[in-house]
């Protein structure tokens, strides 16, 4: 179908504008141009078999209708639909990217979104449910979901509109957002095995990773978005297994640091080590800023569930955790607590404060009483080993309050150490709270650096070594 040469060189043009607008990161107004009384037409060799040159012709503005397209084109099944997206094409080239002023703007994604629609409609499979039937397309579809989050990202800032318009900075993301979930819907269709696997070069659900992190993008917390992956036909263990090769191996690692982020946030710390484990495995070793930002949020899941990192690692990837390694390993409530205030917004910002906030402190309590307990029991080898006085848990709260400052300091009483006794009862068990990695005994205070990142960040390249 793609054989006629107004249909190869529409994809060419809209391609390169995608090239330039990546090229120089945001909205980029396209060189070919569209009068009200113009469009493109062809003249030359085909695009890729040697020079070619685009010219205007004169022609009407109904010249741009699908209708009037749908002749020029090599008959066949999908002719209508190829037609609209063309038609889609020309008509955004026409509006000139204009971001000038928030209406331009917002016509813009509105032209540009109509480009969207139409490419997703584009030829249906034959049994008239969603899928393409020229998967080919994938590296296409995915570059135009991409430039839609870019120009939208353009026009909600521009816009001015009540919260209630359509053209409003939340129309418009909810816009974009709904475009890029009907995309996934139409990547992660189900299809049995023996579909799946007949697939050639190119799978109706290749890009679906990469759309799911788009999704991500635009809403970190998508619960619902986690149990698509979660309930694929075939599974997405199977998926890989199968066409693993033809995956970038980097979509599916950012896939798992997502879903492990959403763990953190959720306070499913379990949960989230697994992905973020598995995202940690897979991410090549070269990409710095990447494992970075898994570290960021699998050493503060590990640390609660009694795995500490090594010094070495910390310092690898500038990682402001040691001073929260040694007051946790200590059982310092009060160094706890000043950490926690002190890198509030740090934290805050990546979802992280509300899990130490509320599960830290008190495996820091039972850190102090272990520590108070081994004192104990090396000061009275022949003390019964079942049972303890619980003023061996007061003199220890109290020396490690003496001084700081902090409310407990000089009045806590025993019916505090009892009531925090029985919240460690209550917590569910963990494994040991002191395993660490090798050379990681000592403590190692870091600088911390002016700016953070980890918020994302999912840029697949190597930084220049600092």
């Amino acid at each position: 179908m793609l054989t006629s040469p107004f249909a190869i060189s529409s994809i060419h043009i809209l391609s390169s504008s995608l090239n330039r607008h990546a090229q120089h990161g945001g909205v980029d107004k396209p060189t070919i141009d569209i009068g009200r009384s113009g469009v493109l037409a062809r003249s030359g060799s085909e695009p890729g078999a040697g020079d070619s040159t685009l010219a205007r012709a004169p022609l009407l503005d109904a010249a741009l209708r699908g209708s009037s397209i749908a002749p020029l084109l090599v008959p066949c099944e999908g002719k209508d639909g190829l037609a609209r997206f063309l038609s889609a094409l020309f008509a955004y080239v026409k509006t000139g990217a204009g971001v000038n002023n928030a209406d331009e703007a917002y016509g813009t994604f509105k032209a540009f979104l109509a480009v969207h629609v139409s490419i997703l409609l584009l030829s249906p499979n034959a049994a008239g449910g969603v899928g393409y039937a020229f998967p080919f397309l994938n590296q296409l579809i995915l570059a135009i979901c991409r430039t839609l989050v870019s120009i939208s990202h353009v026009a909600a800032n521009a816009s001015t509109k009540p919260i209630r318009d359509h053209a409003s900075p939340r129309g418009i993301k909810d816009a974009t957002r709904q475009a890029i979930e009907k995309t996934m819907q139409v990547s992660s269709a189900h299809m049995d095995s023996a579909e799946w696997g007949r697939q050639g070069q190119d799978g109706v659900g290749d890009i679906m990773w990469a759309v799911g992190n788009i999704l991500w993008r635009l809403y970190a917390q998508a619960t619902e978005l986690s149990k698509t992956f979660g309930s694929l036909q075939p599974s997405e263990k199977a998926r890989l297994e199968s066409r693993g090769y033809m995956i970038p191996r980097t979509d599916v690692a950012e896939t798992y640091y997502w879903r492990g982020r959403l763990g953190v946030v959720l306070l499913d710390m379990r949960g989230a080590k697994w992905w973020l484990d598995k995202a940690w495995a897979m991410c090549p070793e070269n990409a710095w800023q990447q494992r970075r930002a898994i570290l960021i949020r699998l050493v503060p899941v590990n640390l609660l569930l009694g795995y500490l990192p090594s010094p070495a690692l910390l310092q690898q990837y500038d990682l402001p955790y040691a001073p929260f390694i040694h007051a946790f390993r200590t059982g310092n409530v009060a160094a706890w607590r000043h950490l926690i205030h002190e890198h509030r917004a740090w934290l805050r910002a990546r979802s992280l404060w509300l899990l130490l906030f509320e599960r830290g402190e008190i495996l820091v309590w039972r850190n102090l009483f272990r520590k108070a307990l081994s004192i104990h029991y090396q000061l009275n080898p022949s003390a019964p080993k079942n049972r303890v006085e619980t003023q061996v848990f007061l003199s220890a709260a109290r020396a490690a309050f003496a001084g700081t400052g902090e409310v407990e300091d000089g009045v806590l009483g025993m019916p505090d150490i009892v009531c925090v006794v029985s919240s460690l009862v209550d917590q569910p068990s963990t494994p040991e709270l002191t395993r660490t990695e090798p050379h990681s005994r000592q403590p190692v205070l870091l600088e911390p650096l002016p700016r953070y990142e980890g918020c994302g960040g999912w840029v697949w390249r190597v930084p220049a070594p600092v």
